[in-house]
């Protein structure tokens, strides 16, 4: 069904700069199938994490059996484990060879969300979500991994359905994007490489 009606986008689309890619996934969607459901959500929060230079970044010190992928092809998706709880959704950028991921920071529910809210455990399903309850869902990098059931098993396979997908959407304007600094990390924070749409309730930290 969503193969007629949505257009993917294609490898070529993350063989770019990281820092660019970060700021046009922002109003793109993901779409994830998880058994007989379809789960959709809005990107509204990206953070860039680059190569050598990068100190936050799983690569600064070259490939390693954890950011191998992020020296794979463009396209690739990264998802990696964190605190011994939570997977981290990443997609990787740049040419084959040079290192470079896109952490997605928080997306807004489109479609599925009594099945995200399910997965979430919090006990309520859609229409029944407070506007509280409806924010949490999806408002933060491992809320929005445990909303859509994205899991270690995705980790290094390339974009595309069956398993999760990322729609054209409509990009953001630069005017509606706010650049700030990243979260959660010791080196590096200083870096203006978090990026976000203005005024989005789902956004992670304004």
């Amino acid at each position: 069904m969503y193969k007629s009606i949505y257009s993917s986008l294609p490898a070529s689309f993350f063989n770019r700069n990281t820092v660019e890619v970060a700021k046009d996934l922002l109003g793109r969607e993901i779409l994830r199938k998880l058994g007989r459901y379809w789960l959709r959500a809005r990107i509204v929060e990206t953070e860039a994490y680059l190569g050598a230079g990068d100190p936050a970044s799983h690569s600064a010190r070259g490939p390693t059996p954890r950011s191998s992928v992020m020296f794979g092809e463009p396209g690739l998706i990264y998802v990696y484990f964190i605190y011994g709880n939570y997977f981290l959704l990443n997609f990787v950028t740049e040419k084959s060879g040079k290192a470079g991921a896109v952490l997605i920071r928080a997306v807004e529910p489109i479609e599925g969300i009594p099945t995200m809210a399910k997965l979430r455990k919090l006990g309520l399903a859609a229409p029944a979500l407070t506007d509280r309850q409806m924010v949490q869902l999806t408002s933060g990098p491992a809320k929005l991994t445990l909303a859509m059931g994205i899991d270690g098993s995705l980790n290094g396979k390339p974009l595309g359905l069956p398993h999760l997908a990322v729609l054209e959407g409509k990009p953001l304007t630069r005017a509606r994007i706010v650049a700030a600094e990243r979260i959660g990390i010791s080196d590096g924070h200083d870096l203006k490489l978090r990026f976000y749409e203005k005024g989005n309730r789902f956004v992670s930290r304004k």
